[in-house]
């Protein structure tokens, strides 16, 4: 082989090894550098695409926003975070203005914290359990007694407890005519505050004849009113 035939392919070989270095050490990185770019914008739009969604949502649940806050001052005023009785008393001296009737007393007794129903379950096995009655070939008071319909599951919410729930017992006693009493109770259904009524007793004393020769009836209104405190205090005071 020639000394110029060798150079050359000395040179040659040179050119490769340059080429070579130049495209791993300058070109390869630029493309890896720009294949990761890509990347990164497919998972900037996509993150963009997502966000742009979220706004829109969050527009559209806004729009409600003033109907919410509505909703939740009105829950907010039928089961307050404190006791507020004297507010309550308020309350029913206005609905009992507005239905003709003369509240003659109101019984407040101390909170009770809130105790969870007990689950059927118990029962259900209990009744399931228990041996089915003979046969007949006519019906019986047992028989019938068993087709009664059960009571549907109990529903509890794991957020409501004895720490931040109160019950308290509340009567309300007010003399007036079967029809303003009723319009009483009405009033105490629509009212602001929650006052569930679960007993109803009415009286008629001897001496309770006004100038006309007409007798006034007592009703005695008993239920509860709620408390829901945000932070878990002790059982609010009546």
């Amino acid at each position: 082989m020639s000394k110029n035939r060798l150079n050359m392919l000395i040179a040659v070989l040179a050119m490769v090894v340059v080429a070579a270095a130049g495209f791993f050490l300058g070109v390869q990185p630029q493309l890896a550098q720009a294949a990761s770019n890509r990347a990164q914008q497919t998972t900037v739009e996509a993150t963009n695409s997502t966000t742009a969604k979220e706004l829109a949502r969050l527009r559209e649940r806004a729009k409600s926003l003033p109907e919410m806050q509505s909703e939740l001052t009105g829950l907010e005023a039928s089961v307050p975070s404190s006791a507020s009785m004297s507010r309550f008393y308020s309350e029913i001296d206005g609905i009992a203005s507005t239905s003709g009737v003369t509240v003659s007393a109101i019984t407040t007794s101390d909170a009770i914290a809130y105790a969870p129903p007990a689950s059927t379950a118990t029962d259900t096995a209990t009744d399931a359990a228990s041996p089915a009655a003979t046969a007949s070939p006519e019906p019986t008071a047992s028989a019938t007694a068993s087709a009664a319909p059960t009571a549907p599951d109990v529903t509890t919410n794991p957020a409501i407890t004895g720490s931040n729930f109160s019950v308290i017992p509340v009567s309300v006693s007010v003399d007036g005519s079967f029809e303003q009493a009723l319009s009483f109770a009405s009033g105490t259904r629509d009212g602001a505050r929650l006052f569930l009524i679960d007993s109803i007793s009415s009286s008629t004393s001897d001496g309770s004849a006004d100038a006309a020769g007409a007798s006034t009836t007592t009703w005695t209104f008993a239920g509860y009113v709620y408390v829901l405190r945000a932070t878990s205090d002790t059982p609010a005071k009546g």
